[in-house]
């Protein structure tokens, strides 16, 4: 997401995986980079390993499966040590260990993730954020659909000590559930894959279907989505700044108090922007809606 990060293994194909996932990226800062020591040993194991449980106190953090696929890292200090088996799929490698850490040890220094979708139009970012299933990446796609930039499907970046509201996305994936084919019949020849964590997702990348995409953009609105299973009008309406707050605060659980102190106090400066609720069935209307909201606010 733009940050450094310095990887030191043995084995090729951890760098394979993590270029991967982030060579596309620009630098955008020159901080200090995160670092990450990944051994990789022999396993004579037959099954898969399982899925792993994340645990943190303060300024530790740790990923443990079993006692060949485990990571540890300290986010005050900004590095991460992990071990895995030889035969661990790349999959299970990426979803399960190298982004969480990453994103991790990131995030404490550097970012605030929110749990938003998050699109741009003629250079307004527009946070989507709301509970599980509200939308978020269906509102998003259909938005890119109709020329807006995309930014990000499911987690958006604030960055920290900046006072222009500057946003970051993960642009070259998004990830659906099998149901968006009814949506979007345009998802029908991507296949469905079955990740590590047992989700039945489809995984594109936007730039395939020929969407624009951006890394980062100026957050002019935050949106809380709240989506009906049954027809009606679609409303957007404004929303106190402190319920959005809540919202978007339940991602803020790793890091020491310090860090999460950042966090909280860079959340309070985004909701300085305008804040609305948005409810719909029907995605157009939905699009409608947000597109209105940026055109008016201009």
């Amino acid at each position: 997401m733009g940050y450094r990060l310095q990887i030191a293994s043995n084995s090729e194909l951890v760098h394979l995986v993590a270029g991967r996932i982030w060579s596309r990226y620009p630098r955008l800062a020159d901080d200090p980079a995160v670092r990450l020591n990944i051994v990789v040993t022999p396993d004579d194991a037959t099954r898969p390993p399982r899925a792993p449980i994340f645990r943190a106190r303060e300024h530790l953090f740790s990923i443990v499966a079993d006692h060949h696929n485990f990571a540890t890292a300290d986010l005050r200090l900004g590095t991460g040590f992990a071990n895995f088996a030889e035969n661990t799929s790349p999959d299970y490698l990426r979803y399960q260990f190298l982004e969480p850490l990453a994103y991790v040890l990131i995030a404490a220094r550097y970012l605030t993730f929110t749990h938003a979708a998050c699109v741009a139009l003629e250079g307004c970012g527009v946070l989507l954020a709301g509970d599980s299933g509200a939308g978020k990446t269906c509102l998003a796609f259909a938005c890119a659909r109709k020329g807006w930039t995309f930014l990000s499907g499911d987690a958006t970046a604030i960055v920290r000590g900046r006072t222009d509201h500057r946003i970051l996305g993960r642009p070259f994936e998004i990830r659906f559930r099998e149901t968006a084919r009814q949506l979007f019949p345009e998802l029908n020849i991507y296949p469905r894959v079955i990740r590590p964590n047992g989700k039945d997702d489809i995984e594109i990348d936007p730039r395939d279907l020929g969407l624009k995409c951006a890394i980062e953009s100026t957050a002019r609105h935050v949106v809380i989505l709240e989506r009906s299973h049954r027809p009606i009008p679609t409303i957007a309406q404004p929303l106190p700044a402190d319920e959005a707050f809540r919202h978007l605060e339940r991602a803020i659980c790793f890091g020491d108090e310090s860090s999460r102190a950042e966090q909280l106090d860079s959340l309070r400066e985004l909701m300085a922007l305008p804040t609305s609720r948005l409810r719909f069935y029907d995605l157009n209307s939905a699009e409608r809606a947000l597109r209105s909201l940026v055109t008016r606010r201009r």
